[in-house]
């Protein structure tokens, strides 16, 4: 079934996940790398993708050979991407990402990590010897939310149709959201609605600077599984009417953090329907389609998702991670032909694993991880 969103046609309900494959060029560029492993993504039947993690600014960094979007060669750089998936129909999106304290020290030339109260990431701190963080002034925040726009220009200076912010799973625009992270005393911080005003400004600033004619996504950080010591669904009732009216169009749920991801890596039941019971609690304070991605195994499982009224439409990134053809297989009748999941998290692991300069799959004969 498609979906229609400020007057574009999505072929369908499914779509490829922003997926960390951390396999750009070291300047930041789309690498033909990325092109031909989502060139598959494109040519197995999702109705559209989203390229993760392009990087807002040159002091945001995760990984030496992560995505970026902050000057017009990166920009140009996607163009062969989105004329490939606009000839098959399938719509290509770009998300924007500033990892705040989630980044990494030794890449940012030095300088301190952006974080809105100083809270460290124990994770990130266990990995970067030189991690260090600061906490964000007002001016700060004005720098990041040009950087914000300015990316966002660069987006469509590529053709995308699609622009997603990322807002989950502790980044800078999550972490203002999330109490566990957000300490602040002053307009951004202290309830849940103030703790939402940095990305609302966001949101408003890129829409006032886009065209009318392109979709703005949110990838909202939903649950930080951190029980009541984090972001919750229930804090958004009043911020999703109002991300809205700043012209958010479509919304992604996720859930956890970098301090809280484990539990992602496995397949475990009630992680699953602590996702579809979060995302259906958005979903009852939207208008706008929402969606998620996260412990998708099969069209099956997806297209009952949709008919249970959990989801508007449903993300995959392991599953077609697996498999670049799982949907056109699974429409064929060819399942016995899948390469399915093992649901391990290895592939979760590779990027920090220095043994591996990419991420790698236990199954997937194209990339499949070395002995």
């Amino acid at each position: 079934m498609p979906m229609y969103v400020r007057g574009h046609k999505l072929k369908n309900r499914l779509f490829f996940a922003p997926m960390g494959l951390d396999l750009a060029n070291r300047d930041g560029t789309f690498s033909d790398e990325l092109f031909e492993f989502y060139r598959g993504i494109i040519n197995g039947g999702c109705g559209f993708l989203v390229l993760s993690n392009a990087s807002v600014s040159q002091y945001s960094i995760l990984q030496p050979n992560g995505l970026r979007l902050f000057n017009e060669t990166q920009s140009l750089s996607l163009q062969k991407i989105v004329r490939l998936a606009q000839e098959a129909q399938t719509l290509v999106g770009v998300q924007l990402q500033h990892y705040g304290g989630q980044g990494v020290t030794t890449y940012t030339r030095g300088k301190e990590l952006l974080t809105p109260s100083g809270v460290p990431c124990a994770t990130l701190k266990k990995k970067d010897s030189r991690y260090r963080v600061r906490v964000m002034t007002l001016e700060d925040i004005e720098i990041v939310k040009a950087q914000f726009v300015e990316s966002a220009r660069l987006a469509e200076l590529s053709g995308t149709k699609l622009i997603q912010l990322q807002a989950s799973n502790g980044y800078l625009l999550g972490s203002f959201q999330s109490p566990a992270t957000n300490l602040r005393t002053d307009q951004y911080g202290g309830n849940a609605v103030a703790r939402g005003r940095f990305l609302l400004e966001v949101i408003q600033a890129i829409r006032a600077t886009i065209s009318t004619s392109t979709m703005l996504s949110l990838r909202l950080g939903v649950d930080d599984y951190l029980g009541d010591k984090g972001t919750v669904a229930t804090d958004f009732e009043t911020l999703i009417p109002m991300y809205e009216e700043a012209g958010i169009d479509l919304i992604e749920a996720s859930i956890c953090v970098a301090d809280t991801f484990s539990v992602l890596t496995g397949d475990a039941p009630e992680v699953s329907a602590l996702l579809h019971l979060a995302t259906k609690t958005i979903k009852s304070y939207a208008t706008v389609p929402v969606g998620f991605a996260g412990l998708v195994r099969s069209v099956e499982q997806a297209e009952e998702i949709l008919a249970n009224g959990i989801a508007d439409f449903v993300g995959m990134a392991r599953a077609l991670f697996a498999d670049n053809d799982l949907i056109i297989k699974s429409l064929n009748g060819r399942q016995d032909e899948i390469n399915w999941c093992l649901w391990d998290g290895k592939c979760f692991k590779d990027k920090h694993n220095p043994r591996y300069q990419r991420v790698y799959c236990c199954v997937n004969p194209k990339y499949k991880r070395p002995e």
